[in-house]
């Protein structure tokens, strides 16, 4: 029961929290006018990436890089494959995606997804490979920065914000975050033990839905307001700083081997399938249909029962 309790517990609180934090950054930002661009591309992508961030670096300082992987994984297939496709769904008419977004957002992400595939589908993480991840991070960061001068910007009004309570809302937020992170970790490795499944598995669905709630959230809130490119910018930036930056952290903070197969195997296979169906759906017509927002979620939920058809751990 105490392993339930901690992870349900942790879950709650590492959502909560990083809600808090994306809200209270999304305030500060406008508060010192930072372009809405960054906000969707950086603060969204980076921020709702979060609770991947300390979920994943927390397995991996703990050893449990079967939890880590996981959860990169399977957050990134969920991205795609449950969140956008609620999104497209969602959408009167589909969902528009721009050339820029298209061969900027989209192709980095396809590239950082194919690189973590390369460094994990060995079954291990070495630090210097983390490392390169980290900085290949690095530099998709600094080119997001660089290009997003010469969009169009607009400013919502800031009144009703005050600077201290945000930056408040920040500091409780990603404080609340990591201490959420390390008992979700905790709960997670217990209930695969209990249940006798692999940690890597309890990464990719429990984990990786759990922490794709702020995803799921901020497209709800955005396709609210018809701000689809919002989203398709959130999706893919959350889904390149999880394979650069989340997977360099693992890699250097706890490198070592992944004892679960199936999630280096099937698992980076059906990564690999989502993203490449994705770009496949829009590098047409620019637009994603609501058809093709029914084959992301087909691939989601074959992606979840095949791996969860093969996912105990065998009985000594």
């Amino acid at each position: 029961m105490d392993h339930y309790l901690a992870f349900l517990l942790g879950l709650i609180g590492l959502v909560f929290s990083a809600d808090q934090f994306v809200k209270g950054s999304a305030s500060v930002a406008k508060i010192y006018r930072i372009p809405p661009v960054l906000i969707g591309a950086v603060l969204l992508g980076f921020g709702t990436s979060l609770p991947e961030s300390l979920v994943s670096v927390t397995a991996a300082a703990t050893g449990d890089l079967d939890i880590a992987a996981g959860n990169i994984i399977g957050s990134n297939v969920a991205n795609l494959g449950l969140v956008m496709a609620f999104a497209v769904m969602i959408s009167k008419i589909g969902m528009k995606v721009s050339r820029e977004v298209f061969f900027q957002e989209g192709v980095m992400t396809l590239c950082a997804t194919v690189a973590l595939a390369i460094v994990l589908m060995n079954g291990s993480i070495r630090r210097e490979e983390g490392a390169l991840l980290l900085i290949g991070g690095i530099a998709v960061l600094w080119r997001i920065l660089h290009n997003s001068g010469g969009r169009e910007t607009s400013f919502e009004s800031v009144k009703g914000f005050r600077k201290s309570t945000e930056i408040l809302r920040v500091t409780v937020g990603l404080s609340g975050t990591v201490v959420g992170a390390f008992f979700t970790v905790r709960g997670a490795a217990g209930l695969a033990e209990s249940w006798g499944l692999t940690g890597g598995f309890v990464g990719f669905l429990l984990i990786a839905i759990g922490t794709s709630l702020p995803e799921l959230v901020t497209t709800a809130a955005c396709a609210r307001r018809g701000e689809m490119e919002l989203i398709i910018g959130n999706l893919f930036g959350s889904n390149i700083f999880n394979c650069l930056l989340v997977g360099g952290l693992m890699g250097v903070v706890g490198p070592g081997e992944i004892s679960a197969p199936n999630i280096t195997g099937s698992g980076l296979i059906f990564m690999l399938l989502v993203t490449v169906t994705l770009l496949g759906l829009t590098a047409k017509e620019r637009e994603i249909p609501k058809s093709g927002g029914a084959v992301l979620l087909a691939i989601y939920l074959v992606a979840a029962i095949f791996l969860g058809m093969n996912s105990s751990t065998p009985s000594i």
